[in-house]
C-alpha cells in the first residue's frame, strides 16, 4: 500500500464502491464519476486548483468497477 499515495487510493476505493453500489440502485452506476468529478470541481472553487490525480484514480476506480459490473451482469 506503500505504492500510492493514501489520498489517491481513498480517490479510487470511493470511486470503485460507489459504482459498485450501481448493481443494488442503478442510480449509483455514475455515482462514482459524479462524486469524483464534483469534488473536484469544489476543491477548484475553494482551493483555487484542480488535482488531476485525485481525478484520474477516482475515474480508474470507477471504470474498474463498471468492468466487475458488466462482467455480472453479462454472466447472469
Amino acid at each position: 500500500m506503500d505504492l500510492f499515495r493514501l489520498d489517491l487510493q481513498v480517490h479510487f476505493f470511493w470511486g470503485f464502491f460507489l459504482t459498485m453500489a450501481g448493481i443494488y440502485w442503478t442510480p449509483l452506476f455514475c455515482a462514482g464519476i459524479v462524486v469524483t468529478v464534483l469534488k473536484e470541481g469544489l476543491d477548484l472553487w475553494s482551493k483555487g486548483h484542480w488535482s488531476w490525480g485525485d481525478f484520474w484514480w477516482g475515474l480508474a476506480g470507477s471504470f474498474l468497477a463498471m468492468a466487475f459490473v458488466w462482467a455480472h451482469l453479462s454472466c447472469g
